[in-house]
């Protein structure tokens, strides 16, 4: 055995040896050096360029953009706003300001020129033209009052038809099917009572802005107005008290004031 391990020691001592040794780990290292100098450059490994703030920019534009670091723009999604311009972007991801490989694929937001089509919500169970306006309201139409017709059969704002660009539309119209673009505003023509009494509105539960509305509609006041120590936004807040109080049939002379108690969030007991 020792002479074998002599043998060996000789051997890895050798000058032969120690030349291809060297040699050799020579070779490895320029390969890896060559490897490591190429993924380098085609990678662009540890180089990261600021993503580019595109929102509120036209499409055009933040193309132009964009080619400075070959960033790729993908539309995602387009959306309709009343008054806006198309083609213009909205929001962007990754995020402006962020730090992304040369090449990277940016997802925008943009304007579009023409309204989604949506159609009316039915005036089944809607009749009552506040119930009827929130519907409108979710569904991203406008909606206001275009006239109110004298009516002794029908509750107080009750929808007798609504308009759109100036054409009638009937409950069996809408109940067909009637589109109108997103964002447009809806008219609503009600009945009104010519009489000096009108129904007393339960304003329970509702936001003030909501209740005001109503009493506005049912030629009432707005008495003295309560908030109570939540309130920081009376716009916002919520009815949990009206003096008189509600109750079916009951009528109140027109003019007359009713009082509103104010709370911010809505009241446990409300739906």
């Amino acid at each position: 055995m020792k002479k074998i391990g002599r043998e060996i020691w000789l051997f890895l001592s050798s000058k032969v040896f120690l030349k291809n040794f060297v040699l050799i780990m020579g070779l490895i290292g320029i390969c890896l050096f060559i490897c490591f100098s190429w993924m380098k450059v085609y990678t662009k490994h540890g180089k990261s360029y600021e993503v580019n703030n595109f929102i509120g920019k036209d499409l055009e534009q933040a193309k132009n953009e964009a080619k400075e670091h070959n960033f790729n723009l993908v539309l995602l999604d387009s959306t309709y706003i009343p008054g806006r311009k198309p083609n213009v972007v909205l929001e962007q991801n990754p995020l402006p300001g962020s730090m992304v490989k040369e090449n990277r694929t940016i997802y925008l937001s943009i304007t579009k020129m023409i309204a989604d089509e949506i159609e009316l919500p039915d005036l089944v169970g809607n009749y009552d033209a506040n119930n009827y306006q929130r519907k409108l309201q979710r569904k991203g139409f406008q909606a206001s009052i275009a006239k109110e017709v004298f009516d002794e059969m029908l509750a107080p704002n009750t929808i007798l038809y609504v308009q759109y660009n100036g054409k009638q539309y009937t409950d069996d119209d809408i109940r067909k099917g009637v589109k109108v673009p997103k964002g447009e505003n809806v008219e609503l023509v009600v009945s009104k009572r010519s009489s000096v009494m009108v129904d007393m509105p339960d304003l329970m539960c509702m936001k003030y802005s909501e209740a005001k509305f109503l009493l506005q509609t049912y030629d009432l006041n707005i008495g003295n107005i309560v908030p109570d120590a939540t309130v920081q936004n009376e716009k916002q807040a919520f009815i949990w008290k009206q003096n008189p109080g509600y109750s079916s049939g009951k009528m109140l002379r027109k003019g007359e004031a009713v009082n509103l108690y104010l709370t911010q969030y809505k009241p446990s007991n409300c739906n």
